[in-house]
């Protein structure tokens, strides 16, 4: 039977790779979609937690996991009031902008508007190389990752707000948005004087911030405060919505499989009705049949995973390595990933076996 199913799969070269490309294609579909999200989830969570500050203080009614890509809404004398509560050693306002235009004209990019004096004794922040960022103007400064990967050095400019900002420094370690431009800047760009996303908080004591941040809502009921060792968390977890997108994503995957392959079968039953019906005169039982298409069926899929696996480690390997984007291969989702291509495959091929197993075998030795 091996031969055989060898032999009938290496028949059609172009549609049996054509097949594999689409099992491929469904884990591919599902590996770095998830991967992909997962992974810039992640990423910007250890970022945000790497800042050095214990507590993010923003509206109670703006919605996400962290002070993300937040509005420009939270009124900057209110951190005047905050200051008084007791324990807190710092705070510094923090303007947040999502562009939707990437460093290659595609994708998404976050931007931080910052008072940088504040910001510095708040955070843990340094300049490594070039100038610090001023209060005011045109001028951004940049991360030591994306300045290695971009070869973007001081002196240099970046187009933000569809004109260029030269770049005064690079900083060190990678906290926040990997680009930072002065918080006026931002605030007239917006039209949002006054303005800030939200605060970042800095206790005097690490194990003190459970009771400062009590003591913040205490005073100030309508805001709302996120502990920053819990943003990993809620990254990795990710917004319900966005659950439920990647779980349509991994269920459209399973379809595209369970669609090829049960196309592939069934052509290839047509084709080979007289070839089935040379079986039955040879003796062949409808269980030897049907266990021929679902073993090829199976033959495809496995292929398929195998490839789609080498596929996306490449292009996880790939995009670290060239944009610094990372992909988080989950092995929940590679597991699902394999098991959807191979109950897929079986799944597809059941009925072009069966009927291919219930052909008259007289029929079929007269089919042209």
């Amino acid at each position: 039977m091996k031969s055989l199913i060898t032999s009938n799969l290496t028949h059609h070269p172009g549609r049996t790779a054509a097949s594999i490309t689409g099992v491929a294609v469904g884990f591919i579909l599902v590996v770095l979609t998830v991967g992909l999200v997962r992974g810039i989830l992640r990423d910007r969570g250890e970022r945000d937690t790497n800042t050095g500050v214990e507590l993010l203080v923003c509206h109670r009614e703006q919605f996400g996991l962290s002070a993300t890509s937040l509005p420009l809404s939270l009124q900057i004398p209110l951190m005047d009031p905050i200051c008084e509560v007791p324990g807190i050693a710092a705070i510094t306002p923090v303007g947040q902008h999502l562009e939707m235009k990437g460093d290659n004209g595609l994708g998404l990019r976050q931007i931080d508007g910052v008072e940088f004096e504040s910001y510095t004794r708040a955070t843990k922040i340094r300049i490594v190389e070039g100038q610090p960022l001023p209060a005011t103007g045109d001028s951004v400064i940049i991360d030591i990752k994306y300045a290695a990967i971009h070869q973007t050095r001081p002196g240099d400019c970046i187009k933000i707000f569809d004109r260029d900002f030269k770049v005064v420094g690079i900083y060190a370690p990678e906290t926040g948005a990997r680009m930072m431009i002065p918080l006026a800047t931002m605030q007239e760009e917006l039209g949002a004087q006054g303005k800030c996303s939200m605060f970042m908080v800095k206790c005097q004591s690490w194990d003190e911030q459970e009771e400062i941040a009590g003591r913040i809502i205490e005073r100030f009921p309508d805001l709302r405060v996120i502990f920053t060792a819990d943003l990993p968390k809620l990254f990795a977890t990710g917004y319900d919505s966005l659950n439920i997108f990647l779980n349509v994503v991994a269920g459209l995957a399973a379809a595209i499989s369970l669609l090829v392959i049960s196309l592939t079968m069934y052509t290839s039953v047509t084709e080979r009705t007289r070839q089935i019906g040379i079986l039955k005169s040879l003796g062949a039982s409808k269980r030897f049949i049907a266990g021929v298409f679902i073993k090829e069926s199976l033959m495809i899929s496995a292929f398929g995973v195998m490839s789609g696996l080498i596929i996306s480690l490449i292009v996880r390997f790939t995009l670290l390595n060239t944009t610094g984007t990372k992909v988080e291969i989950e092995i929940g989702y590679v597991l699902y990933a394999i098991t959807g291509g191979l109950v897929s495959g079986v799944v597809g091929a059941i009925y072009p076996a069966l009927r291919a197993a219930s052909l008259d075998p007289v029929e079929a030795l007269s089919h042209e």
